[in-house]
């Protein structure tokens, strides 16, 4: 007897319910309809189409089966299933997954054509065979028919249900043919499968045993706040011994899994399953939207205690297994550090270094040798590239996609990396100020140092000396009107100026560095003009007059006014001869200022003599605190080293070999006049 079931479902809801693109999904809703009809045993097949492909699924199991009566209901609506009534089987008592009506639409994930064989006990107790079939074309349209079936030779009841499905060529169903296919089937059926040990499930050829993956187990018991009220929940976590799955599944009481979530970003280096268990989870199904939006649900308190829960314990365990894998290569030999580390940079470091070391473990193998060289470029990479480790690393150990993912997130996360940036930073800063003075104050140094050829490009690279507010404009020795363009640039006025500026005397003049910082604070620009002077070129009135006479150009170039502005103009020299002293020594009036005219007005305009000793020192000062912490006191030799690694095509041939590098013998190193 055959007859016909329309489903009572408009086709594009039938279309979004099955979800046709989650092939996973499709086969683990028809495993959970066959342990829901109670069986035992359930066999996933995959025929596959010559050696590439799938030609058809199959599944199958020993299960109650479906009455032609339940056919006729189940087949005919979405929604309200018979499973709704109660939480448990009919037969064996085992909890319930189903409870929507929505599996058998998933089947349309699988093949374009379906057909259902159930063999079951009718209400008269007779053994009827109902098969019923469907396509894509007509997908809510349902053929069933049922006839008798042959009572069974054995003690089998002989009933149970076959699936077959067929006809589909989609590139997504080649994910059931991945391995991690069968991991999220082990995920999802773990606890079912732990309880009711009797159970077998199968996955193209190979049974599914939770047991033999499962590497560790954490479980309690904890509760959440929402509305006023407490509600008490329980969780289990199980960490894999392989595999990349990471799943948070929320279950009713019985671990039976509602709905999952996907967390493959959080814990990358960990692969496990979290199990939510709250009873009234059933409800909540539709909710997980509403989470990601923001929305008042139960369910983001629940999951925001459950994920501090699960972040804890493994955290707990990471550091666990660094703990371990550290006294490893310390036994074996192969660890580049102490195993105590002085100092906070050291620490900082070493910590940092065995976040990351534990992190690629898998990619540190080989024997003994290359195990410590593999560390050491690690360390190295560590200490003088952090910004560029991930790449390094990516291109040295061949790393994947999630590895390197996981480790950009390591470095973004953790305040070490930053600690150890910072450390580098203030470390080759201090190399620079001790090169510099000895450039500056060492008698033979000084007489080879030349400022235009030497010094001014050399500080080109390093304007932080100046100060950390300003950024280099353009190049050193631009003429006064390329110093109008970049002025009216920075004030947000067309910089192309109407005609040359010009010195009091009508010259042209020439500066040697011009530095800009806009400051937001009191909306003004802030301009520094910086005229450098060989070492061994002292300051008198000349060279103050030089730079006065820059400042004047300003003061009568009215393409300069009208604009809250701030410039400072700075003659940098070795030393100031005794007749300009007083004239940077008024009183009243800080030490330094040459002349500040005072009938600008909308800028502020002032003249400093500044002696290299003078702004060294504000320097280091600058950066006491930190040097303090990391307690680097850099010497010569390394300050020069230093020096010729990032500036040797700048340096004076004398200088660009350590053993040409004079000994210091000037007083002035240490005592420099000012």
């Amino acid at each position: 007897m055959a007859d016909h079931v329309l489903l009572e479902a408009g086709d594009d809801l039938v279309r979004q319910l099955s979800h046709e693109r989650e092939a996973v999904k499709a086969v683990l809703e028809l495993v959970w309809n066959s342990l829901d009809a109670d069986a035992t045993k359930v066999d996933v097949t995959i025929e596959r189409s010559g050696t590439t492909g799938i030609d058809k699924i199959v599944v199958a199991d020993n299960g109650d089966g479906i009455t032609p009566e339940k056919a006729r209901t189940a087949f005919k609506q979405v929604g309200n299933s018979d499973k709704r009534v109660g939480g448990t089987t009919g037969r064996l008592q085992r909890p319930l997954h189903g409870k929507a009506g929505r599996g058998r639409l998933r089947a349309f994930a699988l093949g374009d054509a379906t057909r259902w064989t159930s063999t079951a006990r009718a209400v008269d107790d007779q053994l009827m065979r109902t098969t019923i079939e469907s396509e894509i074309s007509r997908r809510t349209t349902w053929r069933i028919d049922t006839q008798p079936a042959p009572e069974p030779e054995t003690d089998s009841p002989g009933t149970g249900t076959k699936v077959e499905l067929w006809g589909k060529q989609a590139s997504h169903l080649n994910k059931l043919l991945e391995p991690k296919a069968a991991t999220q089937i082990t995920a999802a059926l773990a606890p079912y499968l732990l309880t009711w040990t009797d159970v077998r499930v199968s996955y193209d050829g190979q049974r599914i045993d939770p047991q033999t993956q499962i590497q560790a187990e954490e479980e309690e018991d904890l509760s959440f706040e929402y509305e006023d009220q407490t509600h008490p929940f329980h969780i289990r976590l199980i960490h894999w011994r392989t595999g990349t799955e990471r799943t948070i599944a929320l279950c009713d009481a019985a671990s039976a899994p509602v709905e999952s979530l996907d967390v493959a970003a959080e814990h990358a280096d960990f692969s496990y399953t979290a199990y939510v268990l709250w009873e009234p989870m059933p409800l909540h199904r539709n909710e997980i939207p509403l989470v990601t939006l923001g929305g008042d649900t139960p369910l983001a308190p629940l999951l925001r205690t459950a994920r501090e829960w699960i972040g804890a314990r493994l955290e707990e365990r990471r550091r666990r297994q660094r703990r371990q894998l550290v006294e490893r290569w310390i036994e074996e030999g192969v660890y580049p550090y102490p195993r105590r580390p002085e100092g906070d940079q050291a620490r900082a470091e070493q910590a940092t270094f065995d976040l990351v070391a534990t992190s690629i473990n898998r990619h540190i193998t080989g024997d003994r040798t290359k195990k410590r060289l593999t560390l050491s470029l690690l360390q190295n990479s560590l200490r003088h590239n952090p910004d560029e480790m991930v790449d390094i690393l990516e291109n040295v150990l061949s790393l994947s996609g999630d590895d390197v993912s996981h480790l950009h997130g390591l470095l973004q996360q953790t305040s070490l990396s930053n600690i150890i940036r910072a450390s580098s930073i203030v470390t080759s800063r201090l190399q620079f100020l001790t090169a510099l003075e000895h450039l500056v104050f060492d008698v033979e140094t000084s007489g080879v140092v030349k400022e235009r050829d030497h010094l001014h490009k050399i500080l080109e690279r390093e304007l932080w000396v100046f100060g950390e507010e300003f950024n280099m404009m353009r190049s050193s020795e631009i003429g006064l009107t390329r110093v109008l363009e970049h002025h009216r640039r920075a004030i947000g006025w067309d910089p192309t100026p109407d005609g040359p500026v010009r010195a009091v005397d009508g010259g042209t003049r020439r500066v040697d560095l011009m530095l800009s910082a806009e400051s937001h604070e009191h909306d003004r620009v802030r301009h520094l003009v910086i005229e450098l002077k060989a070492p061994a070129v002292d300051a008198d009135r000349d060279q103050a007059n030089q730079v006065d006479d820059y400042m004047q150009a300003v003061l009568k170039e009215p393409r300069f006014a009208n604009v809250e502005t701030t410039w400072d103009f700075y003659l940098v020299v070795r030393s100031v001869k005794d007749r300009l002293k007083p004239s940077v020594r008024q009183a009243n009036k800080p030490e330094g200022l040459y002349s500040e005219p005072t009938q600008f007005e909308h800028a502020s305009v002032r003249v400093w003599v500044r002696t290299w000793s003078e702004i060294l020192h504000e320097a280091k000062q600058r950066l006491e605190f930190v040097r303090k912490g990391i307690a680097h006191n850099p010497s010569l030799e390394q300050a020069l080293a230093y020096l010729r690694h990032r500036h040797g095509d700048l340096l004076p041939d004398q200088l660009r070999q350590p053993t040409a590098v004079p000994t210091p013998r000037s007083e002035a190193a240490h005592n420099p006049a000012v």
